[in-house]
């Protein structure tokens, strides 16, 4: 790990005949020039997709692209393969070509694609298993890798949600050991009488019609005897989880006892504010890592969705880079110039970008760390929530988890989070928001709160009730109230308290807060705030604090902004600095804090998602021990010893933290 350095992969296109010579001269000066040690080359991509492309369609740009291997690999650059489809994305008008009979997905409501595939259709498979080897023996790539249209939804005009072809419903109903109908299956996973076995039967169906695809195409790839790795491009997790996705099956398959690759998804194609940004990344990479297997090496996707300085700039870009490393990653992937075959803008900045954060990326990359060493507050997670959430839901989307979200905003306050599918910790501070509370069983439930202080948001709250476990948090009962619906109107801080030294502050309860949900709890102890109807009645109980617990009256599931309002940022501080327990935070909206335990060190990765810049880094860090604080340098990569002053649990360390951009300390 020593030598070991990050490695930026560049993925383009060369499209045969226009203007290849030049572009591929272009290319591989500027992987030269930037420090890009690998190219991704893209074949049937976007523009140029032709469907399932046959390999007399193949064999211009099977030319082109071994052009490219050669001038590249001159120069020491790898090549892998970027095959732009298996499935097929969506249709884009594209048929299925004279002899592939293959059986294309249908939705839930019988509306059929025209091109992409169902992955059941034996045609289909050994259609796309004999193109697939066919180009690897062509090009012998390093990696080859897996589109995301590796997935049952998001197949362009389909309703979204899983596949009804008749291979589908054969294998529904063999699994059930009945004959329903598509309309009999659908009104039973969501509509009119939901059956909870019939969802599990879909469930099971779907998670392993794709675990063993990934099987047969990795056993395909090996079997060539080049030592060609693949690599899977995933996307949200959340999606992925209405087919019931096995991660570590599906990777296992690829990596058919091999190097395990994942590229996982980066959510912003378009530029948009960094707070904004990094919420959703804590949303979504950030929680997928911690499904996939300890070993996954990690290169995520970094995108220009229309490649322009409007839709991302080059600092934009940089910032994406450097904040993706608290995912452990040894690398990224960039599909930055368009697919057209205009190669390399020189215009955009880009690779100035990213040459200038190299040397610090190798810094923390030599740091060798792990997500397993990840400590904070845990954000539990589990690939299986969908099998288990309440079978009554009124749409399809229902189904979808919505527990990461309660994860997000835990981190976007500051604290250092870990996101955990385990079941039982021990003395540690866990977040149980919206659907989590279907993952665990009665008794794990009652171990988590008897062992650990426990954040719980109106969501869980509802679910803890309706199980018989209200007591958990010292409640009877409950009843929603609709945000911007219902009469509920203000939340204010409890007399003799203060907020920003203010008595009896307030905060909107109707708006951007979330649905409010109302507990009837045993007793009063504890209670922070009350929530007030528009006539100055009190309604109910805000938070909450108990003896083991701390309790948010607000579903948490979705980016509701009145939640960093300083009243209730502040009770949810105060609950988890007295708990008693460790903890890291920044203490500042949208800094963030993420914490690595190795052996005779702490590693801290702090991420400043705001516009503000910030003439020192201020943390609070509680059951660290430590005497010296060196930085990895931003310019060098190298370690140097940082001046710090520390008070109690509260650490000022004399380094500027500026905005979009991060910092990396060693505590020893």
């Amino acid at each position: 790990m020593k030598n070991k350095e990050f490695l930026h992969c560049l993925r383009i296109q060369f499209p045969p005949n226009h203007y290849e010579d030049e572009r591929i001269e272009e290319v591989v000066e500027y992987c030269v020039k930037y420090g890009f040690k690998n190219v991704m080359l893209f074949i049937n991509a976007e523009e140029y997709c032709v469907g399932h492309m046959t390999k007399d369609e193949a064999l211009p740009w099977l030319k082109t692209m071994k052009k490219a291997k050669r001038a590249l690999t001159e120069k020491g650059i790898s090549v892998s393969l970027n095959p732009w489809m298996e499935l097929g994305h969506l249709d884009r008008c594209r048929p299925l070509k004279q002899g592939q009979n293959f059986t294309t997905q249908v939705d839930y409501d019988g509306n059929e694609c025209e091109m992409v595939a169902c992955p059941l259709c034996k045609n289909w498979k050994e259609y796309f298993l004999d193109f697939y080897k066919f180009i690897i023996k062509e090009i012998e790539p390093d990696t080859v890798w897996i589109e995301d249209d590796f997935r049952l939804h998001n197949h362009g005009d389909l309703k979204y949600g899983g596949c009804f072809c008749k291979l589908h419903m054969q294998k529904f109903n063999e699994k059930l050991n009945t004959n329903y109908s598509r309309e009999e299956i659908t009104d039973r996973l969501f509509r009119k009488t939901a059956d909870l076995k019939v969802r599990r039967a879909w469930l099971d169906v779907n998670r392993e019609c794709m675990v063993s695809l990934a099987q047969d195409v990795g056993k395909a790839v090996k079997e060539l005897g080049f030592g060609t790795k693949v690599g899977l491009m995933s996307s949200m997790h959340q999606k992925h989880a209405l087919e019931g996705r096995d991660w570590h099956k599906i990777h296992e398959g690829f990596a058919c006892d091999g190097e395990i690759i994942d590229r996982l998804h980066l959510p912003c194609y378009h530029e948009i504010s960094g707070k904004t940004y990094y919420y959703e990344f804590n949303r979504i990479p950030f929680a997928c890592r911690a499904l996939l297997p300890t070993k996954t090496v990690i290169y995520p996707e970094l995108e220009n969705g229309s490649f322009s300085s409007f839709t991302k700039d080059a600092r934009f870009l940089q910032f994406q880079l450097e904040s993706a490393i608290s995912l452990c990653i040894l690398g990224m992937t960039y599909d930055i110039y368009d697919f057209v075959g205009n190669g390399i803008v020189h215009e955009l900045k880009y690779g100035e970008a990213v040459k200038k954060i190299t040397p610090y990326l190798n810094g923390v990359t030599k740091l060798n760390l792990k997500y397993s060493q990840l400590e904070g507050i845990i954000i539990p997670i589990d690939e299986k929530t969908v099998y288990k959430r309440n079978c009554k839901v009124e749409s399809f989307d229902g189904l979808s988890p919505d527990e990461s979200w309660f994860g997000a905003y835990i981190a976007s306050v500051g604290f250092a989070t870990k996101v955990s599918d385990k079941k039982r910790f021990y003395n540690k501070i866990v977040a149980l928001g919206c659907g989590n509370a279907y993952n665990f069983a009665d008794n794990q439930l009652i171990d988590l709160f008897n062992n650990n202080f426990v954040v719980v948001d109106g969501g869980a709250s509802r679910i803890l009730i309706d199980r018989g476990l209200g007591w958990l948090i010292g409640a009877k009962g409950y009843k929603n109230f609709v945000g911007e619906h219902d009469v509920h109107s203000y939340e204010q801080i409890i007399d003799g308290e203060e907020i920003n030294g203010k008595k009896g502050y307030r905060a909107t309860a109707f708006g951007k807060a979330g649905d409010y949900v109302k507990i009837d709890y045993e007793n009063s102890d504890g209670v922070k705030s009350f929530v007030y109807d528009y006539l100055g009645n009190v309604m109910g109980v805000g938070d909450k604090l108990g003896k083991n617990h701390f309790v948010i009256p607000y579903v948490i599931n979705g980016l509701y902004y009145e939640q960093y309002n300083a009243l209730r940022v502040e009770l949810l501080k105060s609950a988890i600095k007295n708990c008693g327990k460790e903890f890291a935070i920044t203490n500042h909206l949208g800094v963030y804090a993420y914490k690595y335990k190795q052996k005779n060190k702490t590693v801290i990765i702090v991420v400043n998602s705001t516009e503000e810049d910030f003439e020192s880094i201020a943390l609070e860090i509680k059951g660290v021990e430590f005497n010296e604080i060196y930085a990895v340098s931003k310019t060098t990569g190298r370690r140097k010893k940082v001046k710090f002053t520390k008070r109690g649990d509260k650490l000022e360390i004399a380094v500027k933290n500026e905005r979009l951009s991060t910092q990396t300390f060693i505590l020893k």
